[in-house]
């Protein structure tokens, strides 16, 4: 079997789409198989390192944008390099000599169009509504995200995958006071602090977690300070001003965009990790957190409770009060962050790339029987 994977996301900032991409294509790489895998890639953005495998292969195409690459290049590749099946995210091509699979984060787009630019929510519809006609299989993050399909579009039900992601082996317990260490020296976050990390846009619902700080605060004036790790996305960038009115200004470190090799060291500094978004299609940041053995608070919607089980606190992301309630009784409890964390690791254990791997390689030969 010959796999065409547009492997685009790799070359860009470690965020959700290239995630996916890289755990799924280092998974790939540690199981013995015939097939042969190639990865398409941009050349003209630069070429990532590949994991080693023998059936590996990255192929770079020239073209003129983003757009024609998927329109033309891409297709014509996967002809002529005889391709079987193709592996894409979100929208398919409009032309493929060979069935597709596509991986869907999330539908956020048609769930919350108050999250998105009109263009960008008019794109992502349209995009989505192809290829839920014209895949060959739609592979969704979680079953919360499946059931959104299914609520908001016309699809089968058997059209429709469940293949969880995993969490990179380079989330684990470290040495808590070395990390500590580095990032007070890198990032000049003293320690003890309070965690949250991901892109800075409305769906990840910091305001009402700003609340929820600021009432901390209030009632202890010696709790942790807050830090928010992540690049500003769309529609936040009034965050500063929200933080100032609070008069948190000395209390709320914004990082910025963070390497993906510091992530790990971020988790394992922290006190606790909160994630108080109102509507994730898996939510990785929880899962990566609870692997390196911190404490996670999230939301108790969307897909969030199939990510954190029994090992973390879940609660409603629209009341500030509740995240209150919640790091009091983390920050105060120490034998309950040692159960929490004991919980995260094994819960964590659960979601590995080479288990999602296997699982697509397997779908990728249904299909093909199929077809």
């Amino acid at each position: 079997m010959r796999i065409g994977i547009d492997a685009r996301p790799i070359q860009g900032k470690f965020t959700g789409d290239a995630t996916y991409w890289r755990g799924l294509i280092e998974g790939f790489s540690h199981i013995d198989t015939d097939d042969e895998i190639i990865l398409y890639l941009d050349a003209g953005l630069p070429i990532p390192a590949i994991p080693q495998a023998k059936y590996f292969q990255a192929k770079p195409l020239r073209s003129m944008s983003w757009r024609t690459w998927s329109v033309f290049a891409f297709p014509r590749a996967l002809k002529k390099d005889g391709i079987d099946i193709a592996h894409v995210q979100y929208s398919i091509p409009l032309y493929a000599p060979c069935p597709v699979v596509t991986s869907v984060h999330d539908i956020s787009f048609k769930r919350h169009p108050e999250f998105f630019r009109l263009k960008d929510r008019l794109i992502l519809d349209a995009g989505f509504k192809r290829a839920s006609k014209r895949a060959a299989k739609i592979l969704a993050l979680s079953e919360y995200t499946k059931k959104e399909m299914l609520d908001l579009y016309d699809i089968r039900p058997e059209k429709i995958a469940v293949v969880y992601p995993g969490v990179d082996e380079q989330f684990k317990p470290m040495d808590r006071d070395i990390c500590r260490a580095t990032i007070a020296d890198k990032y000049g976050v003293s320690s003890p602090f309070i965690l949250t990390l991901g892109v800075i846009q409305p769906r990840k619902n910091l305001p009402r977690l700003l609340e929820g700080f600021a009432k901390l605060k209030e009632a202890d004036k010696s709790a942790p300070d807050l830090v928010i790790v992540g690049k500003y996305g769309w529609k936040e960038t009034n965050l500063l001003e929200r933080i100032a009115e609070l008069k948190l200004s000395e209390h709320v470190i914004l990082t910025g965009y963070a390497p993906q090799e510091d992530l790990p060291v971020f988790y394992n500094a922290a006190d606790v990790f909160i994630y108080p978004s109102v509507y994730e299609g898996f939510g990785l940041p929880p899962l990566e957190a609870m692997a390196c053995g911190t404490p996670v608070i999230t939301g108790n919607q969307t897909s969030l409770p199939e990510v954190i089980g029994e090992a973390g606190i879940m609660v409603g992301p629209y009341d500030p009060a509740a995240f209150t309630k919640a790091l009091v009784n983390v920050l105060s409890n120490e034998t309950l962050r040692a159960e929490m964390s004991s919980k995260g690791l094994k819960q964590a254990s659960k979601f590995t790339w080479d288990k999602t791997a296997t699982q697509v390689l397997e779908i990728y030969r249904r299909e093909l029987r199929s077809a």
